[in-house]
């Protein structure tokens, strides 16, 4: 079988080194399609044999306009990391909830306050990753109309990004899904805190770990897990979990 990746820039991307890691000596195949738009990609999708897609930034939105089936999941984020053919339809998922609840179940208790900066197809994820393990969540945006339409919907808290700070002090989990830095968070104390970024190639607060000895969880576990998601339901088969983390952790 053959899988892709679309989004653009994504020629740095790790998803075909993890798909390799994951089935070794395998006969599925996994590229890169780096198009200049997501018209582009749809149509090589179709027209050159692929089975299934990975989709990243810029597409997560955008590709549901080109899928005939989604799951509740992907209705509710409204946004989707992954399409496959389905006979002749076309079925949208999201593997990044996955992602998040596995980087955060085990460090998370019900009721505990989670603030995810952010409130993209990545923010609106990770947020009912969080809210699914009993956790109070806020989302901060720049945004504010986008976020409080999402919120609205999926009973969730909002504020406006001037508020960031306040809802900080307040949070136990602390999720940055930006894919640029924003210069505040630099100044925060991440005493006591716990940290997952979203941004694996370029993390702002990776820092957080020595300067505040806090818990920080790189955007490279929330790549890892949804990855295996991802790959299982692209093959029908589990993939090489060990080899796959071995990989990440070796670059």
């Amino acid at each position: 079988m053959r899988f892709a990746l679309i989004g653009n820039p994504i020629s740095h991307s790790l998803s075909p080194a993890l798909f390799r890691a994951a089935y070794p000596n395998s006969r599925h195949t996994y590229e890169l399609l780096e198009t200049s738009s997501i018209d582009e990609a749809v149509m090589r999708f179709s027209e050159e044999g692929f089975d299934g897609l990975n989709v990243t930034t810029p597409f997560k939105e955008e590709i549901l306009k080109f899928t005939n089936k989604r799951d509740h999941l992907t209705e509710l984020i409204g946004a989707s990391n992954l399409i496959l053919k389905d006979g002749n339809l076309v079925s949208a998922y999201n593997t990044d909830f996955f992602g998040v609840k596995e980087c955060i179940k085990s460090l998370v208790s019900k009721d505990d306050r989670v603030l995810v900066l952010g409130c993209g197809g990545a923010g609106r994820a990770a947020s009912l990753a969080a809210s699914s393990e009993g956790c109070n969540v806020t989302i901060v945006n720049r945004s504010y109309d986008r976020a409080k339409k999402f919120c609205d919907s999926a009973g969730m808290l909002y504020n406006r990004i001037e508020m960031l700070t306040e809802e900080f002090q307040n949070c136990k989990l602390f999720i940055n899904t930006l894919s640029t830095r924003l210069e505040i968070l630099d100044s925060f104390d991440y005493r006591g805190k716990i940290v997952l970024e979203a941004n694996y190639r370029f993390p702002q607060l990776s820092f957080i770990e020595k300067r505040y000895n806090a818990k920080y969880i790189s955007g490279k576990s929330w790549l890892l897990y949804q990855a295996v998601q991802s790959f299982q339901m692209f093959t029908s088969s589990l993939p090489d979990f060990d080899s796959m983390q071995f990989m990440l952790n070796n670059i």
